[in-house]
C-alpha cells in the first residue's frame, strides 16, 4: 500500500468514526446534542481534530443523511425482483410507512429537518435522497406504462403517492395523530389501500 492510499484509509476511517459517534449522538439525544465539542467527547479527541475532517456540524449532519438515505434506498432494491410493477408499487408504499414509523429519528432526519437540504442548496452536494425519489418514479411509470394506475403523468403521479406516504408517517411520529402502536400499521395499510383503489384501473 502506497502512502496517499494510507492517507486516504486513514481519512476515510477517521471520518466514519466521526459518522458513527454523531449518528449515535442524533438518535440517543437528539438534534441538539450534535455540536463538535459532544462529538469530539465521544470519540476521545479534540474539537480542532473534528475540524481537519469536517468544516462544520452542518457538514456532519449532510453526511448522516446521506448514510440515511442509503438504507433506506438498499431496502427499496430489495423490492426489485418483484416482476408485477403494481404489486412491486404496493410493497414500496408499505415498505415506506413501516420503515418511517420504525425509524422516525432517521425519517425526520430525511424528510423533515430543514439542515441537510440547506448543506445542498448552499454547497451543491448530491441529494441522495432523489434517487429514492426516482425509484419511486421508474415503478409508476411501469404501472402507467401496462395500464395499470390512471395516472396520466408520472411525474405528478410520483409525487401524489410520495405525498400521500408522507403524510401518514409525519402526522404519526409527529403525533398530530394520537394513533397507539398496536394500530398504526393496520390505520396505514387502510389508508394506503384506499388510496391507491383511486389510481387503479
Amino acid at each position: 500500500m502506497g502512502i496517499q492510499e494510507r492517507k486516504t484509509r486513514e481519512r476515510e476511517s477517521m471520518r466514519g468514526m466521526i459518522l458513527d459517534a454523531a449518528m449515535q449522538l442524533y438518535l440517543s439525544e437528539g438534534l441538539g446534542s450534535l455540536s463538535i465539542r459532544n462529538i469530539a467527547e465521544k470519540i476521545e479527541f479534540s474539537p480542532a481534530t473534528i475540524y481537519l475532517y469536517y468544516r462544520d456540524k452542518d457538514e456532519i449532519f449532510y453526511d448522516l443523511y446521506s448514510l440515511a438515505f442509503g438504507q433506506f434506498l438498499a431496502e427499496q432494491h430489495k423490492l426489485s425482483g418483484i416482476l408485477d410493477p403494481y404489486e412491486r408499487l404496493y410493497a414500496g408504499c408499505k415498505q415506506y410507512i413501516e420503515w418511517g414509523l420504525a425509524n422516525p429519528k432517521l425519517y425526520d432526519l430525511m424528510f423533515i429537518l430543514e439542515v441537510p437540504m440547506t448543506v445542498i442548496a448552499e454547497e451543491q452536494c448530491k441529494d441522495t435522497g432523489l434517487q429514492s425519489f426516482d425509484v419511486l418514479r421508474q415503478v409508476v411509470s411501469a404501472c402507467v406504462s401496462e395500464g395499470k394506475l390512471r395516472v396520466k403523468d408520472v411525474e405528478l403521479g410520483s409525487l401524489m403517492i410520495w405525498n400521500m406516504l408522507h403524510g401518514i408517517v409525519s402526522l404519526i411520529i409527529k403525533q398530530r395523530v394520537l394513533v397507539p402502536e398496536e394500530v398504526a400499521d393496520g390505520m396505514s395499510k387502510a389508508l394506503l389501500d384506499n388510496f391507491l383503489l383511486l389510481l387503479r384501473r
